[in-house]
């Protein structure tokens, strides 16, 4: 269950940029995921509340946003979003480039998990 060490990983970076800007709560953490990093989640959430227990984080409103996948083309340069309808196999046997239709592609986006936001409250006690 990598959801657990992503969220722990997660709250520790929101911890450190809390104490780097002298935050006393944080309020707020908006977090971008792609389909491609194989993240759940509610199990993400869950794991995030738990080990946020505590600390300045605690109770933070957490926002995922999902990150489109995006492929460029090795044959003619081109990038594309790709659609994510279906069963994850289905995208990833299915990518061709949308202008030339090769299937020599790379996955460019998709497989992030970012802290994309962290609001905080600062210099309140």
């Amino acid at each position: 269950m990598h959801e657990f060490s992503t969220a722990v990983n997660i709250v520790e970076a929101v911890k450190r940029a809390a104490k780097n800007y002298d935050a006393t709560k944080v309020i707020g953490i908006t977090i971008q995921i792609g389909k491609l990093s194989m993240l759940n989640h509610d199990q993400l959430l869950f794991g995030i509340e738990i080990a946020a227990k505590g600390s300045v984080a605690e109770g933070a409103k957490v926002t995922i946003e999902p990150l489109a996948t995006k492929i460029r083309c090795r044959e003619c340069k081109n990038e594309s979003e790709v659609p994510e309808e279906g069963a994850l196999y289905d995208i990833l046997t299915s990518l061709a480039c949308s202008k030339c239709q090769s299937k020599d592609v790379e996955i460019i986006q998709g497989r992030e998990c970012i802290i994309k936001d962290i609001k905080a409250e600062v210099g309140k006690k």
